[in-house]
Order: C-alpha cells, then sequence, then structure tokens
C-alpha cells in the first residue's frame, strides 16, 4: 500500500522550484537520498531546498531517487558510511508500523535527524457549507455519518480522524483524495462533507483564497497562520476519564542504513543543519512557508516515541 503523507500538499502547493538534474554518468555523488514520495512532494520540496547548500559544503552534486515504496527497502540494504540516507514523512510510515502493514520499518532504520518542525492539519468544510463551528460539526456528525476526504488513514489525516471518531463516538465516511485540488474536488462535488488539509495550506496569500472553512487544527496549540482558529483539544474541552492524547503534528525526517556510526550520524547532522541555515538566509518562498528546523537523533527519537504513545491509543481506528 503506497504511503501518501498529507504533508505532502502543503509544500507542493506553496511554490514550484527545480533543482539542477545530477548526470547519470557522475559516479560519485556526494549523497545518495532516496524519497518515497515523488517529484512535487513535501519531501522533495525540503530536498530541494537544502540542495544547493548541501551540494556547496559537500563538494559533489547529491543523487536523488524518488524510489516510492522502495525507499526504505534500499536504505535499509545501504552500507552505514553515511552516503546514502532517506527522506520521509514520520507520521504514515509510524502509523504503517503500528498498524503490522509490510515491508521495512523505520525502526530497522538509524534515525539521523528532524528536517522540519511541527506541521499540523486542519479540518475543513466548504464555505457554503451550514456548519460554521466545531459545536455544529459535532452535532451533524451525531445526526448522520460525515464524509470526511483526506488521502487516507495512513496519511497524517489518519489519526485526527481516529481522535474525532473516539471523542464523538461515531463512524465517518473516507472519501480517499490524495492531493489538495482532488480534496478540493470531492468537497466541491459534495462527495465529502468535510476534510482535512495541511494547515499552511490555509494560509492567507498562499494559495489565494481557497475556498474551506477551518474548523479546528491539530497541534497542541493554535496555528500561528490561523490563530483565530481553535485547536480539537480547546474545542472538545477537559475529558472524563483516563488522560488522553488529542493533539499530534507531523514532521520531514531523515534516516540512514542500520548500524551507521554515531561520528557519522554528527557528521550529516552538522551537514544538514548548515544548510538549513543558508536556506533559511536565502529568503526564498518556501523557506519562509516550511518550518525548517534541522534537530539531531536524540530529538527525532524523543519524537518517535512520542508519536508512537499517541498513535497506539487509537491504533485499532487506524485500519
Amino acid at each position: 500500500m503506497r504511503l501518501i503523507p498529507l504533508l505532502t500538499t502543503a509544500v507542493m502547493l506553496a511554490v514550484t522550484l527545480s533543482a539542477a538534474p545530477v548526470s547519470a554518468a557522475d559516479p560519485a555523488p556526494a549523497l545518495t537520498i532516496f524519497e518515497p514520495y515523488g517529484t512535487g512532494s513535501a519531501a522533495d520540496r525540503i530536498i530541494d531546498l537544502l540542495r544547493p547548500s548541501l551540494e556547496k559544503r559537500l563538494g559533489r552534486p547529491l543523487k536523488v531517487e524518488h524510489v516510492g515504496d522502495a525507499a526504505l527497502d534500499k536504505t535499509a540494504g545501504a552500507a552505514p558510511d553515511g552516503n546514502t540516507v532517506v527522506v520521509v514523512a514520520l507520521l504514515p510510515h509510524e502509523i504503517a508500523e503500528a498498524t503490522g502493514k509490510g515491508g521495512t520499518k523505520l525502526s530497522a532504520l538509524t534515525p539521523v535527524a528532524k528536517l522540519t518542525g511541527p506541521g499540523s492539519v486542519a479540518l475543513v468544510v466548504p464555505n457554503t457549507s451550514p456548519i460554521k463551528n466545531w459545536a455544529e460539526f459535532a452535532a451533524a456528525a451525531r445526526a448522520r455519518p460525515l464524509s470526511i476526504a483526506s488521502p487516507g488513514r495512513a496519511s497524517a489525516a489518519g489519526v485526527p480522524i481516529a481522535f474525532m471518531e473516539r471523542a464523538l463516538n461515531v463512524q465517518f465516511k473516507d472519501v480517499v483524495a490524495e492531493t489538495h485540488p482532488a480534496i478540493l474536488d470531492a468537497m466541491a462535488a459534495k462527495r465529502a462533507d468535510a476534510a482535512f488539509v495541511v494547515t499552511v495550506t490555509l494560509q492567507p496569500g498562499l494559495l489565494g483564497a481557497p475556498p474551506l472553512r477551518p474548523i479546528v487544527t491539530f497541534g497542541a496549540k493554535r496555528a500561528a497562520v490561523l490563530p483565530e482558529v481553535p485547536t480539537f483539544m480547546e474545542a472538545i474541552g477537559p475529558q472524563p476519564g483516563p488522560k488522553q492524547h488529542n493533539a499530534i503534528t507531523s514532521a520531514i525526517a531523515l534516516f540512514g542504513p542500520p548500524g551507521m556510526p554515531a561520528a557519522t550520524i554528527q557528521k550529516l547532522v552538522e551537514d544538514f543543519t548548515e544548510a538549513a541555515s543558508a536556506a533559511k538566509q536565502g529568503g526564498s518562498i518556501l523557506a519562509s512557508r516550511v518550518p525548517l528546523e534541522v534537530g539531531d537523533a536524540a530529538l527525532l527519537r524523543e519524537t518517535m516515541e512520542r508519536d508512537k504513545s499517541v498513535i497506539q491509543e487509537v491504533v485499532g481506528l487506524l485500519h
């Protein structure tokens, strides 16, 4: 099953960038980067953003391979010498592992670094919808089964959908739409009552005025680009019984083959940290839209442990 993270649409729609192709004749790229989601994905755009500074720092071109679902397998089979890495969105692969999907797991690879800070998703309805806020959405969901457009429960939308089903004791109908335009089409055609989109795509001026009304976002804090929109935790209020997680974000991260030495990991962290700093100073549109924040392997492992505990709470609702 192909894992397509919802975060992909945010950066793909933010700006169109081009990267200089690496010649197939180049026998020794500075670094080979596997990317699972394809040209234009969030992971690909992050690589595009970092590439010029990485190539300058390393002294040779990078080689980027869009290899689909084989990305983790290829990384697992590579030498742990720091010459091969994979860039992925965390949540889809963490969900796949928690729900028993086949293939190489993230936990089999070496965590190297987080490349972005937290990115949240938002529950939205069409501007023409009679639903104006969370209370009205909750009432509608209890009155009849609502349909939700998203890339699917193996995407970054899966956990927030499960949060809502748990809080409301309802079951939503899934309308699988893998891209932002497909999500808009599903709602325009009235095949979906609501949808999940990456919060940054709702930023004023980024995509014009998308015909969407945000209801709640799913980070622990309100999104900086939508300060007037409550979080899901704010909307549902204190919950009875044992404390439950009701917030989650996603991030793009860097992994290497199993057995990568600590010194090799540190060198990669330094290279990517310097590249991120240069990219932010460069003032590109993409750098201004993406929370480009390189964190080391310890921070990445901490993030994965936190994600794991959240996902385990709702794993039964992610199938």
